[in-house]
């Protein structure tokens, strides 16, 4: 008895000098970036910082990724970004109604004969994009995510948290401290990255308000299994409200499900009523099957909320997802909202890291990112007042609806890391994606093209690099690329419509997806946005491109 309990005591302490030595040999070699938050925006943030060749290091303080369902509708965008780092096939895998158009619905409870479709989650949009949203539950995406950015090089450390960090001029110096082992050490990085969610004590730090109406609504989930089939009358779901309930209940891919259930604390009811014989009654009523089979996995409270935060930098430090932003459920904003951060910040890091541009291209990350998360989380606000009404008043007021695709694809920077295009006059933070202005500041729209035998979309073309992007007349841009010092900075790529060598406009849209002449040109940014256009090669001259280069490379400088 005495052996193995010797036994069990040397075995702990050499796991803790394992521990140590891991944390040491980790510390050794100091990143560029300390990502704090190893859920869906700190894990998709170190994919695409480590997919460019930048040393990130993630600290998440608990010991494994999320067992809850809080996110899964990944949009249309989010998927084009995604799909550019090779996750797509991962990701459609853990789908098991992949290409099934399961319908989003509203009944009494699932018996009910009356059943009001409200549509599906995301609409079919194979003609403004390479790929359409998917759904896979957030449990199963982190580790996905998780996987590929170790693969791309990054750290992720779990069960590891933040004590505290300061700033200057050269760096952020960060304590860490093993939650099992309780072993600190500072580690410096040039940037930090706040992925620490909701209440993210960083932002709290640092003093950053936030501004919106806040807390909006008190909800239950509640994970649980059972005998149901994720249909309604046969047809498959997605979700359902149910007003029995005042609540959702949605069919899960590992074959669980979820109940949302709302609760009121101002008339005293408190997450701690919602026992495992009040759950039950509720799921039991939702379904409308009072000796349905119920067994209870997971229970826990969260709130639908909206606010944004007053800055999203502050010095070396970046605010991305919930820890930058709040936005309730409806539309499937949210988290959605968060990726698209990432995507934005990682190429703006990357390009200062490795001295391509000034480092006050990273103001840009606020500018343009902050603007369009108060204008989505208004068109959260506009769904949910109409899916969930308020007779008390309560929700601010409602802003006129855009369409999904619209918000999800056509967004529109004001200002920001890219060179206004003077003769656009349009107005406006959304666009239809179906009729894009092609403007600087905007995606860059879908264009079905041929190059080398094989048909692609323009949006996968673009991803990743700077792209010089021309018309069919516009062969002379690329010997100018050739000559451009500037373009030799940005790595910049030239393709060219009709070039023996280049691409074909399969259905000769160029001149009316990008509105430039057919002597014209673009400028692609790594994320896929226009950064500058060049309608017309006799009236903008090539030095205009060298000169917005060397404007984006030193931006605001």
């Amino acid at each position: 008895m005495i052996c193995v309990k010797y036994l069990i005591l040397a075995a702990r302490r050499w796991t803790a000098l394992a521990r140590i030595l891991r944390d040491v040999a980790v510390m050794a070699t100091n990143p560029s970036v300390i990502i704090v938050g190893g859920s869906l925006n700190g894990l998709s943030a170190a994919l695409l910082l480590a997919n460019r060749g930048v040393p990130c290091l993630v600290i998440e303080r608990h010991s494994h990724t999320t067992v809850q369902y809080k996110f899964r509708g990944i949009s249309p965008r989010s998927m084009e970004i995604y799909r550019s780092l090779g996750l797509e096939p991962e990701i459609r895998a853990r789908d098991p109604l992949d290409g099934t158009p399961a319908a989003v619905a509203r009944v009494t409870n699932l018996q009910s004969a009356d059943v009001s479709w409200q549509g599906v989650p995301w609409s079919d949009t194979r003609d403004i994009s390479p790929t359409t949203g998917a759904s896979c539950d957030q449990d199963l995406l982190e580790p996905i995510l998780r996987a590929h950015a170790e693969q791309a090089g990054a750290r992720v450390r779990f069960c590891s948290e933040l004590v505290g960090f300061g700033q200057n001029a050269h760096g952020v110096s960060a304590r860490i401290r093993d939650c099992v082992t309780g072993h600190e050490e500072d580690v410096t990085a040039s940037y930090l990255i706040a992925a620490d969610g909701a209440y993210s004590p960083i932002r709290e730090m640092l003093g950053i308000p936030r501004h919106g109406p806040g807390v909006l609504q008190h909800w239950m989930n509640v994970i649980f299994e059972t005998d149901l089939e994720p249909t309604l009358h046969g047809r498959p779901i997605r979700a359902v409200f149910v007003t029995d309930i005042n609540g959702t209940l949605v069919p899960r891919s590992d074959g669980r499900w979820l109940m949302a259930v709302q609760y009121a604390p101002e008339a005293g009811q408190k997450p701690e009523d919602f026992n495992k014989e009040l759950c039950r009654d509720l799921i039991r009523r939702g379904a409308g099957c009072a000796d349905l089979r119920v067994e209870l996995v997971d229970v826990r409270p969260w709130e639908a909320a909206a606010a944004v935060a007053d800055r999203y930098r502050d010095g070396r430090v970046f605010l991305v997802g919930d820890s930058a932003h709040l936005m309730p459920p409806t539309g499937g904003f949210g988290g959605n909202t968060g990726i698209h951060d990432t995507f934005n910040l990682a190429w703006k890091i990357d390009a200062v890291v490795r001295g391509i541009a000034g480092s006050r291209l990273l103001n840009t990350y606020d500018e343009e990112r902050r603007f369009i998360a108060d204008r989505t989380v208004g068109q959260a606000l506009a769904r949910l007042r109409a899916w969930f009404p308020d007779p008390e008043k309560r929700l601010p007021p409602p802003e006129d609806f855009v369409a999904d695709d619209a918000v999800t694809f056509g967004y529109r920077y004001p200002s920001g890391a890219f060179i206004p295009d003077d003769s656009d006059r349009s107005d406006g933070t959304f666009e239809d994606p179906r009729t894009p202005s092609g403007r600087p500041g905007a995606r860059a729209p879908h264009l079905l093209v041929e190059c080398d035998g094989q048909v692609q979309s323009t949006v996968d073309l673009f991803t990743g690099d700077w792209v010089l992007f021309a018309g069919p007349a516009g062969h002379a841009w690329r010997d100018a690329t050739a000559r451009m010092r500037a373009a030799r900075r940005f790595d910049l790529r030239c393709e060219t419509i009709g070039d023996e060598d280049g691409i074909q406009d399969i259905d000769d849209r160029w001149a009316t997806t990008y509105h430039a002449d057919d002597d014209g040109a673009v400028l692609i940014r790594p994320d896929g946005f226009v950064a500058w256009r060049g309608r017309d090669s006799h009236a903008v001259t090539q030095s205009a491109l060298e000169a917005a280069l060397e404007r984006l490379a030193f931006f605001g400088a």
